[in-house]
């Protein structure tokens, strides 16, 4: 019963595709580039926020590393085949024969997501991670790599690497005042401040 629903709604998300190149094309980008648009975005922002908030998108990094763990471990016991490997579909670009369930594209934008949502002065930037995180979980099974209930067990794993991360924040505090001390050594290695660079006339 489950299964046969989990058909039926990859079947009317994903009908269509192929024959629109413009929805196509915008499915197969968040599908493809959600986690890429995620990094590119936590490293701009970590040139421009304080220790507070590089704090912040540490936790909602580990929050995702640990959620990708929780999947590997589902994969370990479970193995779910991918809507290709049963013939329901042609997907839009190429894709291993490897287990779909969860997504793990899709855990590790939630996770990010979930985590900045719960975090002080991040509320807007986890909402903007919000809408990207769905349109990646949405791109994903339109393109015919994942099923829909993939991508709700992923938000599950999302919302348990959160909590968990949360959780740990106290102990993992050490090591990320660590990290953050680094990063301003190297910082202060490649981008030399003015007073270094300037002359006295």
């Amino acid at each position: 019963m489950a299964m046969n629903l989990n058909v039926q709604i990859f079947q009317w998300i994903h009908a269509g595709a192929g024959t629109r190149p413009v929805v196509d094309g915008f499915a197969v980008f968040f599908a493809e580039g959600g986690p890429y648009l995620l990094a590119v975005l936590f490293v701009v922002l970590w040139f421009f926020v304080d220790n507070n908030k590089k704090t912040a998108l540490l936790e909602a990094t580990e929050a995702a590393i640990a959620g990708l763990t929780i999947n590997q471990l589902i994969g370990l016991f479970y193995f779910h085949p991918r809507p290709y490997m049963i013939g329901l579909c042609t997907p839009l670009f190429p894709h291993g024969p490897e287990t779909s369930f969860p997504s793990d594209h899709a855990t590790l934008m939630f996770a990010s997501a979930f985590y900045l949502l719960m975090a002080r002065r991040w509320t807007a930037c986890g909402i903007v991670l919000l809408v990207v995180a769905t349109l990646t979980a949405w791109g994903r099974v339109y393109s015919g790599i994942h099923f829909p209930f993939d991508m709700a067990g992923s938000l599950v794993v999302g919302l348990v690497s959160t909590g968990l991360i949360h959780w740990l924040a106290g102990r993992l505090n050490p090591l990320n005042m660590k990290l953050i001390r680094v990063s301003h050594q190297l910082m202060a290695r490649v981008i030399p401040s003015r007073s270094h660079g300037t002359r006295r006339r």
